[in-house]
């Protein structure tokens, strides 16, 4: 009952579907064969009335107009008529030259006075002189003032109009014929095709409830067939669900982000990177780009696509974005690939500072050592007190080159890892007194006061030479920007399983918006404030360095009062006795 309801409406629905796309194209085809062949008829209008007017040209200058115009009274039922420059009428195929003599002016005939006027005219209307719809022609005046104009009944046009119209109506009802059988052959399959897979539904429930036998078990019949349909389309959706979460696993681990977008702009696809890099809080996916990025930045990547385009983001922290915008393949989109360049560009930012760093350090002593050299050789030789002086100027600007270069060998040998460390138990309080000794027997007489508080039994995992060059370095730098009077305190404290060596001066201090950089290369807190002692601007660099190369960490704070105090954090060392951790360091004295 449902499949004889459901056959039968489709089939209703389908011939009225057929009936109504047969009847448009009637009326279309109806209207464009209508106009085709009211074209045609003034195109054939125009042909003859253009042979009238050659023909009149090719006759005698004398020419009787009514004998040449009944020349052609007899060709079909065309009417053909000659004016003068006036629109008076000079000869009619259909009227005798008395009939024409009372007919007066033609000139107000819409044809006539167009034709007249210099233009080809036509006209549809009644025509009194001889009771008839007529189409008329008419050329423009010739050069002796004549107007020729061509007519022909509407009945005529009417009846080709008729018989194409009778022509479609009958196409028309054999296609609607040929259609309606199709569409019950088709709807009469579709109901079969519905009623076997009822049935087959309907054994495969049947089966469900009882036990199959072995000969269908051995050889399935075709009751089998839409359970093997319905379980090789749960295997590939299966599979394509697996293909798709393979793809986003893919796609949400790689370090480049990914946005996909349609011709609109509408991001249809995003991975879980460009979400971090654009600090993204939703998924993006049926939002439009200009949501995500800058509106100049996605305007440009459009126009010039292709081309890598670099931004600057400050969510959720300030990045370095470069990001490409490549076409689909099919045309439907774009999509665009984030690379996070802020590292590269800080790499690429240091390096420029350090050439130029670098550049200037060597720039000084080396125009010392020129300048020396060059007043020697211009004659100050001769003189042995000015030669003894810019001797030394020499010397001394050699030596500062030559701790320059010997610094940068050490940072770059410390920064590919090539320095070998001896990593082993080392007495922090030794270390210290030897550094402290060697620093004042450096500084002579005048060598400044310097205080070391640090427990005698502590030992730290460190390299021996590194750890008294950290040590000498973060010394000097505290006697050199100390101020007059400096004095100088090395101490330590040790929490769990750290140390912590703090060197503390009572200089100035350090700002602490150069407190990030001053363990920079070459970095000053003071442009062109000059050194003492000639340093080259390395030794907070080899430092930080070297600490981070025995498993420590380097800092700088302010001190209590004033002055600064660097700090580094090295391992407990292994034979280290075990002993409160808050003891207080014993005084090894002043040196």
């Amino acid at each position: 009952m449902f499949l004889s309801s459901f056959r039968s409406r489709l089939f209703v629905i389908s011939v009225i579907f057929l009936a109504v796309f047969v009847a448009g194209l009637g009326i279309y085809l109806h209207q464009v064969l209508r106009t085709w062949t009211v074209t045609v008829i003034e195109e054939d209008l125009q042909v003859r009335a253009i042979l009238v007017q050659d023909a009149m040209k090719l006759s005698a200058d004398e020419l009787d107009y009514h004998s040449f115009i009944d020349t052609f009274r007899d060709i079909d039922e065309q009417r053909i008529t000659l004016f003068d420059e006036q629109g008076r009428p000079l000869a009619d195929t259909h009227l005798n030259e008395k009939t024409l003599q009372q007919m007066g002016d033609f000139a107000e005939r819409p044809e006539v006075a167009e034709a007249l006027a210099g233009q080809p005219a036509l006209s549809r209307r009644y025509s009194e002189s001889i009771d008839r719809e007529m189409l008329n022609f008419a050329l423009p005046k010739s050069e002796d003032g004549k107007v020729v104009r061509v007519s022909v009944p509407l009945r005529e046009v009417e009846e080709i109009i008729t018989g194409l119209r009778a022509l479609l109506f009958v196409g028309a009802l054999i296609g609607l014929a040929g259609t309606i059988l199709i569409s019950g052959i088709a709807s009469r399959l579709m109901s079969q095709l519905l009623q076997d897979v009822l049935d087959r539904a309907r054994a495969d429930e049947a089966l469900k409830a009882t036990p199959m036998p072995l000969s269908q078990t051995l050889f399935p019949s075709h009751d089998t067939s839409l359970r093997e349909v319905t379980r090789a389309l749960e295997e590939t959706l299966e599979e394509l669900a697996e293909q798709r979460n393979r793809f986003r696993a893919v796609l949400n681990g790689m370090n480049e982000g990914v946005l996909a977008t349609d011709n609109d702009l509408q991001i249809t696809l995003s991975n879980r990177t460009v979400r971090h890099l654009l600090g993204l809080h939703r998924e993006p996916e049926g939002h439009s780009l200009y949501a995500s990025l800058p509106d100049d930045i996605v305007d440009l990547l459009v126009e010039r696509t292709g081309e890598s385009i670099e931004f600057d983001v400050t969510e959720p922290t300030p990045r370095r974005i470069q990001v490409q915008a490549t076409r689909r393949p099919e045309a439907t989109g774009f999509i665009f690939v984030f690379h996070d360049v802020t590292a590269i560009r800080q790499l690429e930012s240091v390096r420029r500072d350090f050439v130029a760093n670098v550049s200037h350090e060597l720039r000084t002593p080396v125009s010392v050592i020129q300048a020396n050299a060059q007043t020697l050789l211009k004659g100050a030789i001769d003189s042995p007190p000015h030669a003894r002086s810019f001797t030394e100027g020499i010397y001394r600007n050699a030596q500062r080159l030559g701790r320059l270069i010997a610094d940068l060998l050490d940072l770059a040998r410390i920064e590919a890892g090539e320095m070998e460390l001896d990593l082993q138990s080392v007495h922090l309080a030794d270390a210290a007194k030897r550094v402290i000794d060697d620093v004042v027997s450096f500084a002579g007489v005048d060598a400044p006061s310097i205080q070391c508080t640090i427990d005698a039994t502590w030992t730290v995992c460190a390299d021996g030479d590194g750890l008294r060059q950290v040590l000498t370095n973060l010394l000097e730098n505290a006697l050199k920007y100390g101020g007059d009077d400096v004095q100088v305190e090395v101490a330590a404290h040790r929490h769990a399983d750290q140390v912590t060596v703090e060197v503390r001066d009572n200089g100035p201090g350090v700002a602490e918006t150069h407190r990030q950089r001053i363990f920079e290369r070459f970095y000053r807190v003071e442009e062109g404030r000059p050194s003492k002692t000639g340093g080259t601007g390395l030794g907070l660099p080899i430092v930080k360095h070297l600490v981070r190369a025995m498993s420590g960490e380097v800092g700088c704070r302010s001190g209590q009062s004033r002055g600064s105090v660097f700090w580094f954090t090295l391992p407990v060392g292994q034979n280290q006795d075990k002993q409160d951790p808050d003891k207080q360091g014993t005084n090894l004295g002043t040196a």
